[in-house]
């Protein structure tokens, strides 16, 4: 699982019929301190997250596992929103 800040969203006229229905979102990955990590991507969206969102996501084939049976063709996959994050160790603020 990744951690990632969702900064917008994405429309698309022409795609793969597998993706017809699907929200896709413009996500940016980030460290557990919430620091960004890499450039952004673009994930499906299960869960109805938005904009300013934290949210967990799958990457590779587990990322088409919450669309089963159906076969749709993504890299990356919302799969959870991150309501807090604890760290072993630290105190909260």
């Amino acid at each position: 699982m990744n951690l990632a800040r969702v900064i917008g969203s994405m429309w698309a006229t022409q795609k793969d019929p597998g993706l017809h229905g699907k929200r896709m979102m413009v996500l940016q990955p980030m460290r557990f301190d919430r620091t960004d990590r890499g450039r952004p991507i673009i994930a499906l969206d299960t869960m109805d997250a938005g904009p300013g969102d934290t949210v967990i996501y799958a990457t590779s084939s587990e990322a088409a596992i919450p669309f089963r049976p159906e076969r749709v063709p993504t890299d990356a996959t919302i799969v959870g929103i991150v309501e807090r994050v604890d760290r072993m160790g630290e105190e909260q603020g």
